[in-house]
């Protein structure tokens, strides 16, 4: 009978109607945003303005009602001295979205502590106090907790990795990687163009995470396959094409990552989505030339306070559609 109808129909001109989705294909919305308040030491009398910004983006980011947010990063300027204080501010503007947050720390909260300009703190002592506070238990941030799970429950290797998290949404595998700017703690290689020397110990700390990172990534696409997973979307802090589209910076803490997301993706075959913050712009692109199937986009941030909404159709061979959330009054041009 189901052959004779669709036989009519082809007959009459007319198109069988489409499948139904099921619950895990149907279209959904998530957003993006980081790097955000900065506020500068000689102006301090515009840090409450600052401060009012992100809070109103927040609001805005409500009104599109998401499935939930992430945060890339970067909750304070480079230049902010690193008290608890400043640190721990986030939770005022994260304590806003109606909807679950998700949070993965940048550089300006820890690896930076360690400079002059910010207070010459301890940044394992500053990493330790993030992964206390924001980090406490296996549920997300905002007024709705999204339960996660995090490598440290997870990987009895990399116990201490709780800021590292997964998800799924539908037909959508989500993870998050903890790889922050200023070439991920690593002290730089000779001839790198820029220099950092931070305090003894990084290397150590750059090398323990970034086994963590590259374990946790192969975890998460191996859930995806096992779960067929239409999609895997991938959210760090670090611009990890900085050195390649610019000719200059710093890259030695950055291969390792941006080498196995190429060969993951390339590999998984479906859609990848990577989001980073870092270097403040909004930028869309496909960095990876051996994985066509990746797609990577950068948030605006410090002066460019805006965010990203994602509409996700899982069913579509091109599931992304990406629109700005915010007032575009001091916009970022893409730059180096």
């Amino acid at each position: 009978m189901r052959r004779l109808a669709l036989s009519l129909l082809l007959l009459a001109g007319l198109a069988p109607p489409a499948p139904a989705q099921t619950p895990a294909e149907a279209p959904f919305s998530f957003a993006a945003f980081g790097d955000m308040p900065y506020c500068l030491p000689t102006a301090p009398q515009d840090c409450p303005a600052e401060h009012g910004r992100v809070a109103r983006l927040v609001q805005q980011i409500n009104a599109t009602r998401p499935a939930f947010t992430l945060y890339v990063g970067d909750t304070k300027g480079g230049s902010e001295v690193c008290t608890d204080d400043t640190v721990l501010r986030a939770f005022s503007f994260f304590g806003l979205a109606t909807h679950p947050l998700i949070y993965t720390p940048g550089d300006n909260e820890w690896t930076d502590c360690w400079q002059d300009r910010a207070g010459r703190f301890d940044p394992l002592e500053r990493l330790a106090l993030l992964r206390a506070r924001f980090f406490a238990d296996d549920r997300s941030l905002g007024r709705q907790r999204l339960p996660l799970l995090r490598q440290a429950d997870a990987d009895p290797a990399h116990r201490l990795y709780v800021e590292n998290a997964r998800w799924q949404h539908g037909a959508v595998t989500f993870v998050t990687l903890h790889v922050p700017g200023s070439n991920n703690n690593r002290p730089t290689e000779p001839g790198e163009g820029g220099t950092i020397v931070p305090p003894a110990g990084a290397m150590e700390e750059y090398q323990a995470r970034n086994a963590a990172n590259l374990a946790w990534l192969s975890a998460a696409f191996a859930e995806a396959a096992r779960r067929g997973s239409s999609a895997v979307v991938i959210a760090i802090q670090a611009d990890l094409f900085y050195a390649q589209r610019c000719g200059r910076g710093w890259d030695s803490g950055y291969r390792d990552t941006r080498d196995a997301i190429g060969r993951e993706a390339a590999a998984f075959g479906k859609p990848v989505l990577l989001i980073n913050g870092d270097s403040h712009f909004w930028l869309h692109d496909r960095p990876i030339a051996s994985a066509p199937n990746l797609t990577r986009i950068m948030v605006p941030g410090e002066q460019d306070i805006r965010a990203v909404r994602i509409e996700v159709d899982p069913a579509a061979a091109d599931p992304w559609r990406f629109s700005l959330i915010g007032a575009e009054d001091r916009p970022a041009r893409p730059g180096c």
